[in-house]
């Protein structure tokens, strides 16, 4: 360690601080605490995972078929994925009651992937490369944004999925609808014998029992039904799952060539997107029941390592499931141990009751995934309708109508476009008041509105953002008053400003000005003065235009009105580029140059010479050090075209002849070509220092901008 050089030091100390930022960015995902197990609920985490498990086995079977398409091979893809994506879901993820499985949103567009790329390899494949995706989103911390979801587009997408899923069954329910309606009514019924009772697990059973025993001895049991001509017919034969493996395959990556693997990318993405939405809302159901919070981000890393293993085994991708979640939490379960456990218990079921499942007919699953679809059907927001506004409701229908009849992707876009743009529809409607209107008499005292009136001043109110959507609305309104000479514009209530709406200001200002009129703005908040200032317009409008709140508004441009002068503000020569903050200089001769070098690199000063010689003509004078670490060189100089004031905030204080004998560290430098403005510049400043906390407030600022914006605020105290 002695023979560390400074520079190996420094090397060090930003390896040693880069490495401490990375874990505490990762701390939620710290692998320690992934497999640290409670079992002090164990009971209760055993009894809730076997209860899920029954409940999820039809469904996963049910949706692995649906998602081939139909294929009675997909039964073994859909325990697959129930198995491998609920265990690792529940090992890694961040919501520990989770149940995670295939689902009915998620497994619609496997449908249509396995249609539309023609066999499971490359369904398999885009499983993967959601499973990755996933992972990522958790890395760089996505899950926050769920929220910004709107709560239309949910309704009308789950709707949808749910009127998909029904529709897609009736092919395999017209095979044989009485096994199906028996199916169906075992389900309706079960509720009424007790509310516990695993109803889709019953109607599996029981449907299943009746095809066995009564389908080949009851000829009307195998009627059947053409969906297209409505005619009927006896059924030979009745189709089933089939035989379901004893013993897991070796891992593997599905059998794509590089062309189909790009291609998948986007149905990868798709999948992710979709199953990332999903898991989240189930989540924060499963918080909103149990009182506690999840974790987004880790979350989204357990389904994308579920995801990608059950990929590698043949499984299909899952979702966080909100009905098999509220059963596991219904029957005791509490931590990730249930939702592991429940994965053990279909290991179990696969390797010793693979048989019975086989004999499965496929119109049964297809009647557990009906009851299924309107079970996910979400009626109530419907019912509501009629008293819903018009804008959600038209996201919501839209949502849904768009999902039955094109894809869900483009039913997701057009519902957020469709909820963006009325959004800012509804936020364009700015509330810009004339307070001298008659309908808002009562906004100002009589005399006050009687002296705006004389003084032909007008003033605004103005509430809400000012964005993209209201900036038109906005210039319109106010461009509609013409007989007035200064314009006063209330901000008080606008929380945020962007691009488009700063433009709007200035497009008034512009116009202002070429109509030789004044504009006073009040009460601007420090996020839309930020913005002014960066994009030029404070420049524009005048530092000294800009008021606390609307009294000294008022009182500001009636004195203008009246003849006085105009208020002049120091703000009005500052420039950002010449704000230097914590330089780095061992001298007042090495600061002087740095400053001048600033001024005439930017073009501010003509003659860099003649304006540091003028500099050391003022300080043989006398020092121009002042108290408290100011000091304000300065000098009459025709090397600049206008008056320019250059800020420097030193890093460490250096020797200056003050008046009170302390070094300086921060520095006002004048220089102007005319000198009544020069010396108005200079009482101007000093006033300025002399307020209370105004010193500390420079010393504290951080960026160029917070000192202009310092100068902005105080500028009725001076």
């Amino acid at each position: 360690m002695s023979h560390l050089k400074e520079g190996d030091f420094f090397h060090f100390l930003n390896y040693y601080t880069m490495n401490n930022s990375i874990r505490e960015y990762l701390g939620e995902f710290r692998f320690p605490e992934i497999v640290k197990f409670d079992f002090t609920h164990i009971k209760g985490d055993l009894v809730g995972g076997l209860t899920s498990a029954i409940v999820a086995l039809p469904l996963a079977l049910g949706f692995g078929i649906l998602a081939y398409n139909g294929d009675p091979r997909g039964a073994v893809a859909g325990l697959y994925g129930a198995i491998f994506t609920g265990f690792f879901a529940s090992l890694f993820g961040g919501t520990p009651r989770q149940i995670t499985g295939p689902t009915g949103g998620m497994t619609v567009i496997l449908t249509q992937l396995y249609i539309e790329y023609g066999g499971a390899d490359a369904l398999l494949g885009a499983c993967l490369i959601a499973g990755v995706l996933q992972v990522l989103y958790g890395f760089i911390k996505a899950g926050r944004f769920i929220s910004f979801i709107p709560y239309p587009v949910i309704v009308g997408f789950t709707n949808g999925i749910a009127v998909l899923i029904f529709l897609q069954q009736l092919n395999l329910f017209a095979g044989a609808p009485v096994i199906g309606l028996v199916t169906i009514a075992v389900i309706v019924a079960s509720p009424y014998i007790h509310k516990s009772l695993p109803k889709a697990l019953l109607g599996l059973i029981v449907g299943t029992v009746a095809a066995s025993f009564l389908y080949s001895n009851w000829e009307w049991m195998r009627l059947a039904v053409d969906p297209h001509t409505f005619e009927f017919s006896i059924a030979a034969t009745l189709n089933v799952i089939g035989e379901i493996p004893r013993s897991f395959s070796v891992p593997s990556f599905p059998d794509n060539d590089w062309k189909t693997w790009s291609k998948l990318f986007p149905a990868g993405l798709t999948i992710s997107l979709l199953g990332a939405l999903e898991t989240l809302l189930a989540s924060v159901v499963a918080d909103s029941v149990t009182g506690d919070r999840h974790n987004s981000n880790r979350e989204l890393v357990g389904q994308g390592i579920g995801n990608f293993v059950a990929g590698l085994f043949g499984g299909i991708a899952g979702t966080g499931a909100i009905v098999r979640t509220n059963v596991n939490i219904r029957a005791g379960g509490v931590t990730k141990l249930s939702g592991m456990f429940h994965a053990v218990v279909l290991v179990v079921v696969m390797l010793l009751l693979a048989s019975l499942v086989a004999t499965v007919p496929l119109v049964v699953l297809a009647g557990v995934l009906m009851m299924t679809a309107i079970g996910m059907f979400e009626w109530r927001p419907l019912k509501l309708l009629p008293k819903t506004p018009r804008p959600d409701a038209i996201v919501m229908v839209a949502t849904m109508v768009i999902t039955v009849l094109s894809d869900l992707i483009t039913a997701v876009l057009v519902g957020f476009a469709l909820a963006g743009f009325l959004f800012v529809y509804r936020m364009s409607e700015l509330g810009v008041t004339n307070l001298l209107d008659e309908k808002h008499a009562d906004r100002l005292p009589n005399e006050q509105e009687e002296t705006l009136r004389k003084h032909k001043i007008v003033a605004y109110d103005i509430e809400g953002p000012l964005f993209f959507g209201a900036a038109k609305n906005f210039v319109k309104e106010i461009e509609e008053e013409s007989d007035y000479k200064i314009i006063i514009l209330n901000m008080e209530s606008v929380p945020v400003i962007d691009t488009t709406g700063a433009v709007a200001i200035e497009e008034i200002v512009d116009r202002l000005n070429r109509d030789k009129k004044k504009i006073i703005i009040a009460g601007l908040r420090k996020e839309v003065r930020i913005v002014l200032h960066r994009l030029g317009i404070t420049q524009k409008i005048g530092v000294g235009n800009f008021a606390v709140d609307m009294h000294r508004a008022t009182q500001y441009a009636v004195s203008y009105a009246s003849g006085q002068a105009e208020r002049v503000h120091l703000g009005r020569y500052l420039a950002q580029d010449l704000i230097m903050l914590d330089v780095n200089v061992a001298s007042k001769e090495e600061l002087f140059a740095r400053m001048a070098a600033r001024a005439f690199k930017l073009g501010y000063v003509s003659n860099k010479a003649e304006f540091l010689k003028g500099l050391w003509e003022r300080e043989e004078a006398g020092s121009t050090g002042f108290e408290n670490g100011v000091a304000i060189p300065h000098a009459f100089s025709g090397s600049a075209e206008r008056i320019i004031v250059i800020i420097a905030r030193l890093a460490e204080p250096i020797a200056y002849e003050t008046l009170d004998g302390k070094p300086v560290s921060l520095v006002f430098m004048i220089t102007a070509p005319d000198q009544n403005e020069y010396l108005r510049t200079l009482s101007l400043l000093a006033k300025m220092l002399k307020n209370p906390g105004i010193i500390e407030q420079l010393q504290a600022a951080n960026e160029p901008h917070e000192v202009f914006d310092i100068l902005a605020h105080r500028a009725d105290d001076v």
